[in-house]
């Protein structure tokens, strides 16, 4: 029943991290709704590795973590070339910008 709870908790987060997502048009509100929806991601994996006792899904879970990182420090620095360059955060800058 547990396992339920914590599936269902998990769900809740995937949702609302997906709907911060479609929604929003700010840099920051995505990075925090892409942060969410791993998060509940890797709740999901803990409680699939707590109900099976097996191990893999907490390493797979430590590496969605690791990603996560990596997608927020990459995300940020994003954000911020587009706040020097037109001194406000709005992802629809982005085709604006050359590489």
């Amino acid at each position: 029943m547990e396992q339920f709870l914590i599936q269902l908790i998990a769900l809740a987060l995937f949702t609302v991290g997906l709907y911060g997502i479609m929604v929003s048009k700010v840099g920051i509100k995505m990075l925090v709704s892409v942060e969410v929806l791993l998060n509940g991601a890797i709740l999901s994996l803990v409680s699939v590795a707590i109900g099976t006792g097996t191990v893999s899904p907490l390493v797979m879970a430590l590496f969605t973590i690791a990603i996560a990182a990596v997608e927020s420090a990459v995300g940020i620095s994003i954000l911020v070339s587009i706040y020097r360059r037109f001194g406000k955060i709005d992802i629809s800058l982005l085709k604006e910008i050359r590489w």
